[in-house]
């Protein structure tokens, strides 16, 4: 037991005492830091006595935590071991402490109910207006325990292996890390942002050098430094509904207010786009959740209306990297001539989702605006993580985990297509898409929706609403299907699944 303790008699002192908790993982007993304040008021034991207690109530100390021996506790206090045993000795009467026989003092497993009186809610500080912006709620998919779960934005387990330590521990010979041990600017390391810029250009033609990049921590946070700089009481954005959920969230957050646009096989419908808005987020080239692509001639109408009426477009260009067939049209923003582009992206699909890492594009105007808001808010992203990606892109591994991985994905579109329009040809259309780790289906007239969708999980599959991802509850008769975690085996098991319970209880929910 390790031994650590702080005491001093008189005003306010306070005791810092190691208490051990075991350790289920490793079997073992580990020390936990435990501070209680003595004031100085009434003897020895009852201002120890007080603060053990106190500690209890508060719930400073778990369920199964052990005390120190009394001899050891006595002789680092400087006090009598019957001063500890009478201070211990009413909390064992008293329910919090129990003796176990030859193992010492313990918290009991069952504590008596918490006996601090609760603060009074009225007097409360106040809280500010960004607070009571946030959601009632997170906006999380549940977790399902099932034996094929379609979830969307996720990524292959071959991730995992990708970005293993010992792995990431080969350094190119003539590449040196970014050092751990000092800060960095807040945009990012130049080497990192020359290769995305280098990447982006080739891959999706967008017009940028590394100037005009910024390293974010992924795409929320690229999204939550525009809208801070975009952003405002007595702002709108228009977004796409249903699309990204976290741009509401965020929108709000600012005070602005949202103008949902609809989505059909065209994208979103740019003729509903209001006067006097100051943003349009939307995601051209695979419109989350749908997949649809903004038709040219939506592109060019929109390019217009921004110049006309003043306001900027963010760009989401995700997962285009993984395309089925002829390569994505170029990003909306190599179209654009007046420099009312932002292009944000991630490495949440291209790599893992955990790996935290973005980047913004911004035209040169708002460049700096951008950089320093990344210092202020977050002062950079993770070195580690920067050394990490640039060595993969340096390396070359960063390619061809694109292309191994473009490869697998395209075997599992292919069979998840082939299986829902080969089993569930009665119930699902699907809609036209050729990129992205996900495929939409329309619910066939009739149907119902909600219903597909509790046999489903029923039967150990998880299936998702568009409507889950709308402000309005729009596409309620779309069904999203991911396939970027899930294996073959596990799309044609769950799909078979799927078809069977599905034709089992036709006729007590077709509406």
């Amino acid at each position: 037991m390790g031994r650590k303790c702080r005491y001093k008699l008189g005003q306010g002192v306070s005791l810092s005492i190691n208490f051990s908790s075991h350790d289920a993982v490793r079997g073992r007993d580990t020390l936990v830091d435990f501070l209680i304040r003595l004031d100085g008021v009434g003897s020895i034991q009852q201002q120890v006595y007080k603060g053990i207690y106190n500690a209890l109530a508060e719930g400073r100390l778990e369920p199964g935590q052990r005390f120190p021996a009394s001899r050891t506790w006595a002789l680092e206090l400087g006090v009598s071991r019957n001063t500890i045993r009478e201070a211990t000795a009413s909390l064992i009467v008293e329910g919090w402490l129990e003796a176990r026989s030859g193992s010492g003092l313990y918290v009991r497993d069952a504590l008596p109910p918490n006996k601090i009186t609760p603060s009074n809610p009225s007097k409360r500080p106040q809280l500010s207006q960004w607070s009571d912006r946030l959601p009632p709620t997170m906006m999380l998919l549940s977790d399902r325990h099932a034996h094929c779960d379609f979830r969307p934005g996720e990524v292959s387990r071959d991730a995992e292996n990708l970005l293993r330590p010992r792995r990431l521990a080969r350094w190119p010979s003539d590449l040196e890390p970014g050092l751990l041990s000092k800060y960095n600017q807040p945009e990012g390391d130049l080497r990192l942002r020359e290769r995305i810029a280098a990447y982006l250009r080739q891959s999706r033609s967008v017009r940028c050098t590394s100037s005009n990049i910024v390293i974010t921590t992924g795409t929320r946070q690229s999204l939550d430094i525009l809208s801070r700089l975009l952003l405002g009481p007595a702002t709108s954005i228009a977004v796409e509904d249903p699309g990204y959920p976290v741009v509401a969230d965020i929108a709000r957050l600012c005070g602005a207010d949202l103008v949902p646009l609809q989505v059909d096989e065209n994208g979103i419908k740019v003729a509903d786009i209001p006067a006097g808005i100051s943003a349009v987020y939307c995601t051209p080239n695979h419109q989350f959740p749908l997949g649809v692509s903004l038709s040219m001639e939506r592109r060019h109408e929109l390019l217009a209306r921004a110049a006309a009426n003043n306001f900027v477009i963010v760009e989401d260009d995700y997962d285009c990297e993984f395309y089925y067939g002829a390569m994505p049209p170029p990003c909306l923003q190599s179209m654009d001539k007046d420099d009312r582009i932002i292009y944000v992206g991630s490495l949440s699909k291209t790599l893992a989702p955990a790996f935290r890492a973005g980047f913004i594009v911004s035209p040169p105007w708002l460049g700096e605006k951008v950089r320093m808001a990344k210092w202020a808010v977050d002062r950079q992203t993770s070195t580690h993580v920067q050394n990490t990606l640039l060595q993969l892109m340096v390396s070359g591994e960063f390619a061809s985990h694109l292309k191994r991985m473009r490869t697998e994905y395209a075997k599992r579109r292919a069979t998840l297509l082939e299986d829902i329009r080969r089993l569930l040809r009665n119930w699902l259309i699907p809609l036209e898409s050729s990129c992205g780790l996900h495929i939409s289906a329309r619910v066939i007239h009739g149907y119902d929706a909600q219903a597909l969708c509790r046999i489903a999980d029923a039967n150990g599959v998880g299936i998702y609403q568009a409507r889950e991802f709308s402000t309005t509850g729009r596409a309620a008769d779309i069904l999203v299907f991911g396939f970027g975690r899930t294996s073959l085996e596990e799309i044609k098991l769950g799909i078979g699944l799927l078809a069977t319970g599905w034709q089992k209880e036709a006729s007590s929910w077709r509406t």
